[in-house]
This record gives structure tokens, sequence and C-alpha cells, in this order.
């Protein structure tokens, strides 16, 4: 076949060229340290980068959102342990007004600092995060979640959503609690059920000690303890319209036992006296200081009007109890979320090593054999550029004298 110079020409420049392309390449990847510089290069690995890239990208924005949740709940659990101080600081308080040493005068002064506590209570249910956001507003950030009125009752604004940040693609974190949640959803009595006595009552018997003694037989239902004499009862259950027992001999400090739950009825009781035993019911923390403070304010001047000081100072010393008992639940949950929190942030920092692992096993060059190649392909240029120099010497025009 004849070979003809134009096409010997094309041949040896088209080599030429490629060979220089290759070596631009490989240039450019020893440079760069990537494999890949365009889709092109490895389309298949190329879609494999760009979705380890997502998943990088997605990474960093769950961390970003783990650093948030910590420094609010952070914050959070702060709050909560300034509202803990204030209540002991408001349970001593109480203990110490509930003293038969005391004057009415001397209740009235530390029901004051009661009241003052109420206010520091509720500038604290209204503290704004770094972001100008209230934190116990739920989704209604720009909104106070707390005010109060000229009595004193407090009412709460926001709304019951739990802010939520993800930490990665099927876990999220509670940012912080709804102000009624943290703040109004405090169960009454031992949170089971909550004893009243009869404001009617001319006795001076009190009820106390009240314990849910057996979960499974507890019926919800709203009871009277009737006193049909000075030495007997009828316990009566109001929801059901009927009698739990009837003609019970009252013996003074005795238990009372019905429906898995038992009282302590102590004192001298009169006929007709009533105490009432319903389930509890969410009581505001601002409820059970106002009428820890109404009840000091109020005093006693006689016996009777004693017992019925020293059953609402029971009640309060209760429902404090729960207060506090509340505050230290919603801390609980505030360390166990972020304990959760750093342990997810290990995990997608593993994530994120075993990611970067792939990308780099997929784009990154490997400067051995990339250089290696280099050189090859250098030193096979040079022969093709040395080549074409000896062909164009070949023509009968260098042998014609």
């Amino acid at each position: 076949m004849r070979v003809t110079t134009n096409q010997m020409y094309s041949q040896s420049l088209a080599r030429m060229l490629e060979l220089q392309a290759s070596i631009r390449d490989l240039q450019a990847q020893i440079s760069s340290g990537k494999r890949i510089a365009t889709p092109g290069d490895d389309p298949v690995a190329a879609v494999e980068v760009m979705q380890i890239n997502d998943r990088t990208n997605a990474a960093t924005q769950f961390d970003r959102n783990g650093a948030l949740a910590e420094q609010r709940l952070t914050q959070v659990d702060d709050v909560l342990g300034g509202v803990s101080n204030m209540l002991q600081r408001v349970n001593d308080l109480l203990l110490q007004g509930r003293s038969e040493q005391l004057g009415n005068s001397d209740r009235d002064a530390i029901a004051k600092e009661i009241r003052e506590q109420m206010d520091v209570l509720l500038d604290i249910g209204n503290t704004r995060n770094a972001s100008g956001e209230f934190i116990f507003a739920g989704a209604k950030v720009g909104t106070r979640p707390f005010t109060a009125d000229a009595l004193g009752n407090v009412t709460y604004n926001g709304d019951q959503t739990v802010r939520e940040l993800a930490l990665s693609e099927t876990r999220s974190v509670a940012e912080s609690f709804t102000g009624h949640d943290a703040f109004f959803a405090v169960r009454n009595g031992n949170g089971v059920f909550v004893t009243g006595r009869n404001a009617a009552n001319t006795g001076t018997a009190q009820i106390s000690d009240n314990t849910l003694i057996n979960g499974a037989a507890y019926v919800a239902h709203d009871y009277r303890i009737r006193f049909t004499s000075a030495t007997t009862y009828d316990i009566i259950d109001d929801t059901a319209g009927s009698n739990v027992a009837t003609n019970q001999t009252y013996v003074d400090g005795s238990a009372i036992s019905f429906n898995g739950m038992q009282v302590t009825v102590f004192g001298a009781a009169a006929t007709g006296d009533e105490f009432t035993v319903e389930p509890s019911q969410n009581q505001s923390m601002f409820v059970t200081l106002a009428d820890i403070a109404t009840v000091l304010e109020t005093g006693y001047a006689n016996p009777t009007e004693q017992a019925n000081f020293g059953f609402d100072i029971d009640r309060a010393i209760e429902a404090m109890n729960r207060s506090m008992e509340k505050v230290a639940e919603l801390r609980s949950t505030t360390g166990a979320r972020l304990n959760s929190i750093s342990a997810q942030r290990d995990v997608n920092d593993q994530l994120n090593l075993t990611l970067q692992r792939l990308r780099s096993n997929l784009e990154d060059v490997d400067l051995v054999s990339a250089i290696t190649s280099l050189t090859q392909q250098t030193t096979a240029l040079e022969a093709a550029q040395q080549a074409f120099v000896k062909v164009q010497n070949l023509t009968l025009f260098n042998y014609i004298d």
C-alpha cells in the first residue's frame, strides 16, 4: 500500500498531539492532586463523587446543628438551674412560714418575698437565646411566652410546638421545652391524686400522707370522705354515684385505704366534715407560688382556721415537691439530650472520615503512577518528535544533485 507524504505528516502530527494532550492531563492531575477534573474523565466515578459530596455537605450541616443544639440546651439547663434555686428558696421560706412560732405579720413578710420570687420566675420564663428568640415560646419564638395581669395571673402565650434540629438523616433533637410543658404541666397532689378539705368543715381534722399503694386497683374518679359523726365516715364515689364504703370507724391518725389509694386523717372531726380525693391535674408553678403567698397572708385566728392553714400548707409543700421534681425531670431530659448529641456528633465525625476516604479513592491521583506515566509519555513525545524530523527528510529532492 502506498503511503503518501501527507498521510505520514497527518499520522505523526496526530500522535504528537495525542501525547501532548495526555501529558497536559497528567501535569494537571499532578498539580491538583485530583484524577477527575471533569465528569468526562471518569463518568461513573464522577457521579459517585457528587453523591459523596452531597452526603459530606449534609454531614457538615448536621454537625453545625449539633453544635447549635448543644449551645441552646446548655443555656436551657442553666436556666432550669436558676428555676431550681428559686424553688428551693421558696421551699425554705414555706417551711419557715409553717412554724407555729411565727405571727401573722411574720408570715406576711415571708409572703412578700415569695411574690418577689414569682416575678423572678416570670423573668426566667421569658429568657431569650443568643439569637434573640424566647427559648420557652415553642415555635412562636418572637412572642413573649409569659405575661401577668394586674392580679398576678400568668398566661402562656406560646404554642405547643417543640422545635427540633436534625443531627443525622434519621435523628433529631429538641432544642428546648415549651413553656407549657416546663412551667404549666406540673401535676398537683402526689402526681396521681390530690386531696382537698371542705372549707365549711367545723372540726380540726386534716388529711395527709397521700399515697398510691396499688396502681392496678386505682380508679381515677372523684371521691369524698364524709363524716357521718365524729367517729364514723362514708367513702362516696361521686363519679359513679355510689358508695365505696359506709359507716367506717374513724381512728385518729389511722390510714384509710380504698381503690389503690391510702390517706391519713388526723385530728377531731365533726359531723358533716368532708375531704375530697380527686385525680391530679396540671397546676402551674406560678399558681403554686401564688397559693403559697395567699396561704401565708391569710394566717389563722382560731383552731378551725389553724386546721385549714395546716392543710393548705401541707398541700403547698406537696405542690412545691412536684414543681421541684418537674425541674429535676427537665434537667435530666436535657442532660440525656446533650449526651445523645455528643454521641451522634462522634458518629457523624466517623462518617465524615469514611466519606473522605471514599472520595479520595475515587478522585485523588496516584502520584507515583501519574509521574511514571508522565515520564513515559514525555519520552514517547520526544521520540515521536525526533522520528517526525527524520520523516521530514525522507524526500527525493534530498538525493538529487
